[in-house]
């Protein structure tokens, strides 16, 4: 059975939304940093705030802590945008609904906005973010909502409407760092992490090779870009990573792409292409990843919440998740190719266990908390991210590193390999689970100690 979030991980994701993210990037600068030490009900991190620079100068807020710089009814407006082109619409509609329930007080005002499949940007009430599928919400746009002829008169409503954005767009558009770009364009304050370093960590190919610089384990992976691909380098490929040309299992996947979409397993030069090929004539991705299928492999994925300022980066990641595909019965066989997909993530199933804290060894949580946690701050993400990867016991595998400081270990390998700059925040996601179980994780507070010391 899947791991249910307990109550205190609700109020606490109520905590991070409201004190953490959304106040704390609302200007330029932060004054302090403070802890709370109810890990029980895992408010583990309370950070200081500002408001825009127009609002009037600094404001600090927390819990007992003075504010100045403002009059104290001021309401600070929030923008939630939600939707975009990729099929993870559906996924964002509910994580917009998350937030909203989370960012309720007399001290909000927060107004919606929703970007359909074809990039055009519509004002919704809140009532209508609760509509149940994405047909739903574009039925009623032309009837409810308030249409903005471009993008960029949107940015320009937001600059003058609200404080602050807080997008919960996942895959296209929203992790690669377009609405991001825009935002920045038209100075329009927001949550998250900036353009470029979204644009980076989306594409596999760019982040893989980027962790490799820094030292860290990689799954090694052959780029297709476009139909006419060498079939001959790609069987190189093949036989220097000791696979078989004819049968060699792979993994293919867009390089731009989230929640498991397009992914496929592959057997052989023949097959990946086929399967790369079908991935950019649906008009996925253009480009396409093969990667190393990693055998015995472990599941596994971690939030990462920074409790620094903006000034002063300190990624904490939390307790990681295990990912354990389950068949059973008769009529439920295993799989070979089995992957954790979008229908097993997001669709009712049983096929899937969630196992929070994973049944690693000591070592290796911590070193997977580690390694994300300086991932995070390496490749410049702000806020929070969820980081996926694969923790293999047997380290025989051939992986792309060197000395790789993050990674080999007695007890196996530990590979980062997908990087979400917006996670999932529906009720069930990975941020209420892992966020429900940090009473189980003391060290949590010793890591954030540390780091407001530095």
């Amino acid at each position: 059975m899947a791991t249910s979030p307990s109550i205190a991980g609700t109020s606490s994701i109520s905590t991070l939304l409201r004190r953490n993210s959304i106040l704390r990037l609302a200007a330029a600068r932060v004054e302090r940093v403070e802890l709370n030490h109810s890990l029980s009900t895992c408010r583990a991190i309370r950070s200081s705030a500002v408001a825009r620079a127009s609002t009037g100068g600094l404001v600090v807020v927390g819990d007992g802590v003075v504010e100045k710089g403002r009059d104290k009814g001021r309401i600070l407006k929030v923008g939630l945008i939600c939707g975009g082109p990729s099929a993870e619409r559906g996924i964002s509609l509910n994580s917009a609904r998350s937030v909203l329930d989370h960012l309720q007080g007399d001290d909000l005002q927060v107004s919606c906005y929703y970007i359909d499949c074809n990039l055009n940007a519509h004002a919704i009430s809140s009532a209508q973010v609760y509509s149940n599928t994405p047909a739903d919400f574009d039925f009623k746009l032309e009837s409810l909502a308030q249409s903005f002829p471009t993008l960029a008169d949107l940015a320009k409503h937001l600059a003058a409407a609200v404080d602050i954005v807080f997008p919960v767009i996942h895959g296209r558009f929203g992790e690669d760092g377009g609405i991001q770009e825009l935002l920045e364009k038209y100075n329009v304050p927001f949550v998250g992490t900036g353009s470029s370093e979204c644009c980076q960590a989306f594409d596999k190919y760019k982040a893989s090779s980027e962790l490799r610089k820094h030292g860290f384990v990689t799954v090694p992976s052959f780029l297709v870009e476009g139909y006419e691909t060498d079939r001959s380098e790609l069987s190189e490929w093949f036989k220097k990573h000791q696979l078989d040309p004819d049968v060699g299992k792979v993994v293919v996947k867009p390089t731009r792409g989230g929640s498991s979409i397009g992914v496929t397993v592959a057997y052989g030069v023949t097959d990946s292409l086929v399967k790369a090929n079908e991935i950019m004539s649906e008009g996925i991705d253009d480009k396409v990843l093969v990667e190393i299928f990693l055998e015995g492999g472990k599941e596994f994925t971690a939030i990462v919440l920074d409790v620094g300022s903006s000034s002063d980066s300190c990624p904490v990641a939390l307790l990681p998740t295990e990912v354990e595909l389950q068949f059973l019965g008769a009529n439920d066989l295993k799989e070979n190719d089995a992957i954790f997909n979008y229908r097993r993530k997001y669709l009712p199933t049983q096929q899937v266990a969630y196992h929070t804290p994973p049944r690693f060894p000591l070592d290796v949580i911590e070193n997977i908390r580690k390694g994300a946690s300086v991932l995070f701050q390496q490749l410049g993400l702000q806020d929070f991210a969820r980081i996926d990867g694969w923790f293999l016991p047997d380290s025989g595998c051939k992986l792309s590193s060197s000395e790789s400081e993050f990674g080999r270990s007695e007890s196996g390998t530990i590979i980062f390999t997908d990087i979400n700059m917006i996670s999932g925040m529906e009720q069930t996601s990975f941020l209420f689970q892992q966020a429900s179980k940090e009473h189980c994780s003391p060290c949590l507070l010793a890591v954030s100690k540390s780091c407001i010391s530095q």
